[in-house]
């Protein structure tokens, strides 16, 4: 006997009483036939209700440990989401102390900040490094808010790599509005995602101290942040830089500069800001 035959005597001793006589009126024949032929179709299933509902629910209810997992998941997207407002809508010297205090929050906050970066088409990172690696090599480089450092780690050049909290021994731990290099001695500063903080202004006074004249600025940032990007990179100007060039992708801009001048400290400059970049709860 057929699997499908046998399914279907299955279901019909179910339905019908075991000493049932046999079936006498049409109706009972039509409704036989019409179980028969959803039962080859296996549209009807030798079970009951109660235990057809068991057998879903017991295949839809996650186990254990999938659950310990989402929910550790949502936690560290709530803390990343915490963490990421207060870098932006705090000064540096405020975020470096939250740091100093708890530096497990950074690997939490890098992290995420990592899984966005991955969702994007292009990193901004990687066509800085590639600009990079077409001048000499004894050009000294800054890389101001460096996260692992993974352009020291990819580039012949000296590169001083500086962030809030070191990730590795590449990193020098430090508030981005007053680093460890004395006046004019690197030749390129880039601020690839890291003008973070109510201060951004500040950066660029210490990008504008640390270059050399000639030297390059490289900026890229999340576009929805700028109001008006074009009037964003004016003002940066007015730190001593000049735009050379200014390329917009899909997610962020990537603006080059050169040092013109240097700052006076009677200079006076403009307090810039962009909008946090906020992440919604997933």
């Amino acid at each position: 006997m057929g699997n499908k035959q046998r399914l279907v005597s299955t279901c019909v001793k179910r339905v019908t009483p075991t000493k049932a006589k046999n079936v006498r009126s049409s109706a009972s024949s039509a409704y036989v036939k019409r179980l028969k032929a959803a039962l080859v179709k296996k549209e009807i299933y030798p079970c009951t209700i109660q235990q057809k509902a068991h057998i879903e629910t017991s295949k839809a209810k996650p186990k254990p440990k999938d659950l310990a997992a989402d929910a550790r998941k949502r936690l560290e997207s709530a803390r990343f989401r915490y963490l990421n407002e207060k870098l932006y809508t705090t000064t540096s010297s405020e975020a470096w102390e939250l740091f100093q205090e708890d530096p497990e929050s950074f690997d939490v906050y890098h992290k995420g900040f990592k899984n966005q970066v991955l969702k994007w088409p292009v990193n901004p990172l990687d066509i800085i490094i590639s600009d990079i690696l077409k001048g000499p090599k004894h050009w000294v480089v800054a890389d101001f808010g460096c996260g692992e450092a993974q352009m020291a780690q990819t580039i012949p050049n000296q590169v001083h790599s500086f962030d809030l909290v070191a990730a590795n021994d590449k990193v020098t731990a430090c508030d981005m509005a007053s680093v460890p290099l004395a006046m004019k001695v690197v030749d390129v500063v880039v601020f690839c995602l890291s003008l973070m903080g109510s201060n951004i202004h500040d950066f660029l006074k210490e990008a504008n101290r640390v270059l050399r004249i000639g030297g390059m600025l490289y900026v890229a940032e999340v576009e929805s942040r700028c109001q008006n990007t074009q009037e964003f990179l004016k003002n940066i100007e007015r730190f001593g830089f000049q735009l050379k060039e200014n390329s917009s992708q899909k997610y962020f801009f990537l603006a080059k500069f050169n040092k013109i001048q240097n700052l006076s400290p009677k200079a006076t400059i403009p307090r810039l800001y962009l909008k946090p970049c906020l992440y919604k709860k997933r």
